[in-house]
């Protein structure tokens, strides 16, 4: 297991340029960001442009141009960001890929959710400011 869980490459660049941009005060330019989390700068601005559809980036073209912060680092999460990016997160009801218990009787079950409950509140209360704060390190 190289994941403890599993979060897409594009949930994992929005989640980085927003910090990005949070530790830059705010604003950032596609290029720098591509440049700086090593990224392709056609994937980035189809992930950039995910996050101004989802309302918490504002796009400006031109020379001075990039991507500006929608709201405060603060009040963005990461699961915010990634249900944004990839949809809920995943619901399993075992934890193995094959399920060999009768229905409904795993005794994993239990840890499944528990998993997926504490995942998703770190998730939910870790901020882009969080993340931001390891760009200024």
């Amino acid at each position: 297991m190289h994941r403890i869980i599993n979060v897409s490459d594009r949930s994992n660049a929005a989640i980085h340029a927003l910090a990005l941009a949070a530790a830059e005060g705010g604003r950032v330019t596609a290029s720098l960001c591509a440049r700086s989390l090593g990224i392709s700068p056609s994937y980035l601005a189809k992930v950039l442009q995910i996050l101004v559809r989802g309302g918490l980036l504002y796009s400006s073209r031109g020379a001075a141009g990039g991507v500006d912060l929608a709201r405060e680092a603060s009040g963005i999460s990461c699961l915010e960001v990634i249900e944004l990016v990839d949809g809920p997160l995943p619901h399993r009801d075992c934890l193995f890929k094959t399920t060999v218990c009768p229905r409904g009787g795993c005794a994993l079950k239990e840890l499944c959710t528990s998993v997926e409950k504490a995942v998703a509140s770190a998730l939910a209360t870790t901020s882009i400011a969080a993340v931001a704060a390891s760009f200024k390190q």
